[in-house]
Formats: C-alpha cells, sequence, structure tokens
C-alpha cells in the first residue's frame, strides 16, 4: 500500500524491508530476526482483527527512508485507533511529520473506514503536541496508559473525528 504527498511517499513495509526496518528501530529492533518476528506479529493481529498499519516514510527526491507513521487500535485505549509517528532527528522540524501524518489520517478516514483517531501525547512532547494540533485533533484530558517500556504513565489524550458540522476534516 503506498500514499503520496508533495514531498514524500509512504508505504507498507515487507519482510524485503528488514534492512530498512532496523536502520529507522535501531533501539527497538536489535536483529534481523527481531524485525521479522515484528512483521509476523503484525500479521497475525491484523488476521485477528485488530487494526495495524504502518507506513514508512521516504523522501520522493532522495528516496531516503526517514520515519514511521502507524495507526493501530489499542487495547490500552479500549480498542481505540491511534495515530503515532517518529521520525530521524536530522529530517524534525521540516514538516515532513505533519504531511505525512495527514495523508495517514486521509488513509483512515477514507480508505479504511474510521470514524475517529486517537493520539497519546507524553505532556512533555511538545513537537508531538503541536503536530496533533495542526492535524485538528483536539484535546480531551488524560489517558494513563503504559509507554514504550510497558510504564504506566500519563499521557494528554487527543481525539479526531472524520467529519465536523458533516464537512469533511481535511
Amino acid at each position: 500500500m503506498e500514499l503520496r504527498t508533495e514531498r514524500l511517499f509512504l508505504r507498507t513495509v515487507t519482510e524485503a524491508d528488514v534492512a530498512v526496518i532496523r536502520d529507522l528501530g535501531r533501539d527497538e529492533f536489535k536483529t534481523d530476526e527481531d524485525v521479522l518476528d515484528w512483521l509476523r506479529w503484525v500479521k497475525e493481529k491484523n488476521e485477528e482483527g485488530r487494526l495495524i498499519v504502518n507506513f514508512y516514510i521516504w523522501l520522493a527526491e532522495t528516496n531516503q527512508c526517514i520515519g514511521r507513521v502507524y495507526i493501530h487500535s489499542k487495547p490500552e485505549l479500549d480498542g481505540e485507533v491511534e495515530i503515532g509517528y517518529g521520525i530521524s532527528g536530522e529530517y524534525r522540524n521540516n514538516g515532513y511529520v505533519t504531511e505525512a501524518a495527514k495523508a495517514v489520517v486521509r488513509f483512515a478516514f477514507e480508505q479504511a473506514g474510521l470514524d475517529v483517531l486517537v493520539a497519546i501525547v507524553k505532556p512533555e512532547n511538545v513537537e508531538s503536541r503541536r503536530v496533533v494540533e495542526k492535524l485538528g485533533f483536539s484535546e480531551c484530558g488524560i489517558r494513563m496508559v503504559p509507554d514504550e517500556n510497558d510504564q504506566i504513565c500519563e499521557f494528554d489524550y487527543f481525539r479526531l473525528y472524520r467529519t465536523e458540522n458533516g464537512k469533511g476534516r481535511l
């Protein structure tokens, strides 16, 4: 699956992309087998009916993979579908994440048929908060959920609906 924007293309990955995934996720994946295990886990969860779609972000001009935007139903959020993203440090503050996430929001609403997306942001993560605000998400309080290290912590909780007053959001 592929999405295009003005400066980027986003696509889902396969086992052929192990090196790209591992390079981008150095902290998460120590070996190629770790990547393959993760890809198998994603496939298994989707087959069980849990929505998980990972779009990796490439610069159209250079074909360089610079990050990832994903949507996934999250059990810790009562099955709501969360959008999340990450980008390599040297590519931050160029609008790439917002541009890519906007394309994924469109995908979620127009192709995946979702009515609402949620986002959770650590209170100190000002850059991530800025992205969800630019996308039109509304802050809806605080949620206590596990972080990437399985530690329960406080996240600011945001929601974005497919339509507002009957008009499309994007």
